[in-house]
């Protein structure tokens, strides 16, 4: 094509859509690098999308070969909105960032997303493991056949506002503060959940078995992330729950481990119930409290080959030969997976509980030039032995599967949430005694 047979006010178009183009496309190539600055994991998002293994890259430019007639839509749409619009637009960055996340949302993958520079700040700001919020983790689903989204609450952080009232994994929300939000994404959804704490939010549920839809008001307010708890059950088995894999998390479990140790424990019972993940460095930390230098990951970028990411040396803690079981439920996702996937395919412990959520994408988070930033799905990873967790397996389940299943919960039983966890570790410890005693 020469400029001849191209307008000139096409060519003025092009040229400002090749200035903006850095301003609002960074990230197309894209490379992974160390983090400049700690960053808390999705799990810490109080009522947020499912958690995946995050790392950071920096934004890169605009590439050379891109095609510009996307662009050049996008601005001829932009003009006549601003321009023809029956309302004056009063801030267009609306508009740019709004079709950022329908580019975004056409990707069909519930775990990429796009925050504003507010929305990166606070994710940022929440390296404190405090939020503000209801404390439940939100899931996307597909239906069936039908192509039509739902969000459905995943799982409940113990002592959060949503864990106090009639809320319960497996609920999917219709609505918030009357609001309806069938068939939006969970990121949208999560958006109208969140808010400052002391504010009061109305979710309007479906529950399975239940006739008709309810109403539960939450008061939203500081919700903590507690460390792992841990203790000494019936003077020989030590037992530590893990509840996610923020940038503490290796700290934190290893000085549990090590106080355990020190008790003369017989067994270890490592609990990662309900833990949706974080930080993928954190998963490879934890794994070498176990052992070393084998793989604890294989992560395969597009068009890449497979890269094994091997357990750190000189870290690990648990003695060789100290029997160890992993409690793990559909809640335990990403990181969670990993851990208990390279603990069981390196014969290091057996697996009991529920098969996991099955999530094998790792998300790139891209700052961008404005200050917004990009939580792009790039890569996905593998069990020691290869298995990709996001396929179903021959029982038409996802995740890992455990050697031992136990029952899942059930929200119309009469149990509560803490109730069935505690009789899951129950019967964990039983599993181990055994083990000891054979």
């Amino acid at each position: 094509m020469n400029r001849s047979s191209f307008p000139g006010r096409a060519w003025l178009i092009v040229l400002i859509v090749m200035l903006m183009a850095g301003a609002f496309v960074a990230g197309i190539g894209i490379r992974h690098s160390a983090a400049t600055e700690p960053l808390l994991s999705l799990v810490g998002r109080v009522a947020q999308i499912v958690p995946g293994v995050v790392e950071t890259a920096e934004g890169a430019g605009i590439t050379a070969s891109t095609d510009l007639q996307p662009l050049a839509t996008f601005w001829q749409v932009r003009e006549k909105i601003l321009n023809s619009f029956v309302d004056p637009v009063e801030d267009p960055t609306k508009l740019t960032y709004g079709a950022i996340r329908g580019m975004v949302a056409a990707l069909g993958d519930p775990y990429s997303r796009f925050m504003t520079p507010e929305q990166y700040e606070e994710f940022k700001t929440e390296a404190s493991g405090q939020f503000e919020g209801i404390g439940a983790y939100l899931e996307e689903r597909t239906v069936g056949e039908t192509g039509k989204i739902e969000v459905v609450i995943f799982s409940i952080i113990p002592g959060g506002p949503a864990s106090e009232a009639d809320i319960r994994p497996g609920d999917v929300v219709i609505a918030v503060d009357d609001k309806p939000v069938e068939n939006k994404h969970v990121g949208e959804v999560a958006e109208l959940i969140r808010g400052p704490e002391g504010t009061k939010v109305t979710l309007t549920l479906r529950r399975e078995k239940r006739a008709e839809p309810f109403t539960v008001s939450v008061l939203r307010r500081q919700v903590t992330l507690p460390p792992p708890e841990h203790k000494v059950i019936d003077g020989k088995i030590g037992y530590v729950w893990l509840h996610s894999f923020n940038k503490q998390a290796e700290v934190q479990l290893r000085e549990a481990i090590e106080e355990l140790l020190a008790e003369d424990i017989e067994a270890l019972l490592l609990d990662l119930s309900d833990n949706g993940g974080g930080l993928l460095d954190q998963a490879i930390s934890v794994t070498s409290l176990f052992y070393e230098d084998k793989p604890v990951v294989y992560v395969r970028e597009r068009g890449q080959q497979l890269q094994s990411l091997n357990a750190l040396p000189d870290q690990a803690i648990v003695p060789p030969d100290l029997p160890v079981a992993v409690l793990v439920t559909n809640g335990s996702a990403s990181a969670s997976e990993i851990v208990a996937g390279a603990l069981q395919d390196m014969g290091r412990a057996i697996i009991i509980g529920q098969n996991t959520f099955g999530k094998a994408k790792v998300q790139t988070l891209i700052p961008l030039d404005d200050g917004s930033a990009l939580a792009l799905s790039t890569a996905v990873y593998l069990t020691p032995k290869k298995r990709d967790l996001s396929k179903v397996g021959e029982d038409g389940k996802r995740g890992v599967k455990p050697d031992v299943q136990l029952p899942g919960f059930d929200p119309e039983g009469s149990l509560t949430v803490r109730q069935w966890h505690d009789n899951m570790v129950e019967k964990a410890v039983e599993v181990l005694e055994k083990k000891l005693a054979g």
